[in-house]
């Protein structure tokens, strides 16, 4: 029993003492959360703000060296000029955000009044000095210089001339006193017009016609505007806006053509080759004799006729890029060969390959003849309710024969061809159809186990022989009532 007392005792103490410590630690302990919430505030400060219409010059001093921005004329006919960049065409975007900047200034905070070291933040040694000249009435002369970025990553320390103090803003309204003069230079060497107005329905995206020639090809590919969208008369197959008219008259596949067909509209160089160049320049970057050679005609009346020369590389040998023309702008650019899809595009692999593009229920007769291979397929009806097939007079399945059809739509191409020949086709598909149309695909033996395909009665494709002899197999498992295999 006494045990049990005594116990009991010291559980009380250790109790009290733990208690008092509790309280000892909270009686002494910061305020952390109103410490965090003060340290947290930050004492915005508008420091001036200007219109920027009162700007008359703006002298921009960085690594990249000295430069002007200067306005000239006066009201609405004031345009403003980049001393020592003439003849080309200076990105207003850029160029705006320059003098946006440069007219108005927030801090973000308040580092220090009368740094004793201001090398401390970079400003012993500005990263730019930036002297903005007004003309309204106070006449006014700012001067901004520019320091390093603060640890946190997203602003930068700065001072004003006759203000000793250092403040922080955000990068963003710095770093474009960070840039080189020719960083205003526009870059972009073509964007679609914009409507003029709400009874403006042109469609300024649309290309009428697309030529592109190319060194290592030997046709030009032509893509135009498939005029038949424009005829409520006429059903087509076609998914996209589009046709290639030359090697051969295909419609284009949508997920293979989009670059090839929409790469102009906000096409980006990466840099700045030559400005102004000489025809001496022209000749040392290719482009006299260029790889390739795009002409776009876009609906509503522009035209882009764009160059592209050789290979760029940087003084360490490290591949920039290829050197790009682009007639009326006095340049010659630098691009990123990735934007530039006409260098390098198969012009097979942006078609739709399908031999026919009529449809199943459109048929009214398939005739099946060659060396191994003898059927005549009737079809009446034109929906899935009354759609049926007679092979040879004889009734037949009518959703095997659909299976059948679509290995048929499923040919495949490795390649345009263009090499008429007198030889007789191992396997002629006849299509006709309920309108009066139709096509006649005929397959052609050639050497390392290829085809040509001689569509109406021109060479068109190149395909694998291993299709021709799926076909035949294929026909023997429908006549058989077998499922027919697909892929071969």
């Amino acid at each position: 029993m006494k045990k049990n007392i005594r116990i009991i005792i010291i559980c009380l103490i250790a109790v009290v003492i733990l208690g008092a410590a509790a309280a000892i630690l909270l009686l002494t302990a910061p305020e952390k959360e109103e410490e965090t919430s003060s340290e947290a505030e930050e004492t915005s400060r508008l420091l001036y703000d200007k219109n920027p219409s009162d700007i008359s010059e703006i002298n921009i001093t960085n690594e990249h060296g000295e430069y002007q921005i200067k306005r000239v004329g006066d009201g609405d006919d004031a345009k403003w000029a980049v001393e020592g960049i003439t003849g080309v065409p200076i990105s207003s975007s850029s160029l705006g955000d320059v003098i946006e900047n440069a007219a108005t200034l927030t801090a973000q905070d308040v580092v220090v009044e009368d740094p004793e070291d201001i090398s401390i933040y970079g400003l012993d040694n500005p990263s730019a000095t930036v002297k903005t000249t007004f003309t309204d009435s106070s006449a006014a002369e700012n001067t901004l210089f520019v320091g390093n970025m603060v640890p946190d990553g997203v602003s930068r320390y700065f001072m004003l001339e006759g203000d000793n103090t250092v403040y922080i803003a955000k990068n963003s309204d710095l770093t474009y006193f960070l840039n080189d003069k020719y960083d205003l230079v526009d870059k972009v060497v073509y964007t679609a017009k914009t409507a003029a107005d709400e009874n403006d329905t042109t469609s300024y995206t649309r290309i009428n016609k697309m030529t592109i020639q190319r060194k290592d090809l030997d046709y030009d590919v032509v893509i135009e505007y498939d005029v038949r969208q424009d005829d409520d008369s006429i059903t087509t197959s076609n998914s996209t806006q589009y046709v290639m008219t030359s090697p051969a008259f295909r419609e284009l596949n949508p997920e293979t053509s989009s670059t090839v067909t929409e790469g102009i509209f906000g096409l980006t160089a990466s840099d700045l080759g030559i400005l102004n160049p000489t025809e001496e320049d022209a000749v040392n970057c290719g482009l006299a004799d260029p790889e390739v050679i795009l002409k776009a005609e876009i609906n509503g009346g522009d035209e882009l006729n764009l160059y592209v020369g050789n290979e760029c590389y940087d003084d360490e040998g490290e591949k920039l890029g290829r050197y790009v023309y682009v007639d009326g702008i006095n340049i010659i650019y630098i691009f990123d060969e990735s934007s530039l899809p006409w260098l390098t595009f198969e012009p097979i692999r942006i078609v739709t390959t399908m031999y026919t593009v009529n449809y199943v229920y459109d048929l009214a007769s398939l005739d099946i003849t060659g060396e191994n291979a003898d059927a005549h397929f009737t079809v009446t009806g034109n929906t899935a309710n009354d759609f049926a097939v007679q092979l040879d007079g004889q009734p037949a399945d009518a959703d095997k024969f659909k299976t059948f059809y679509q290995f048929i739509l499923r040919a495949p191409s490795s390649d345009f061809c263009f090499d008429e020949t007198d030889s007789e086709p191992v396997l002629t598909v006849d299509i006709k159809t309920q309108s009066g149309g139709g096509d006649v695909i005929e397959f052609i033996p050639a050497e390392n186990r290829k085809c040509i395909v001689r569509l109406n009665g021109k060479s068109t494709y190149i395909c694998t022989s291993a299709y021709v002899d799926r076909f035949v197999k294929n026909l023997e498992l429908y006549k058989n009532g077998e499922d027919i295999v697909i892929n071969w």
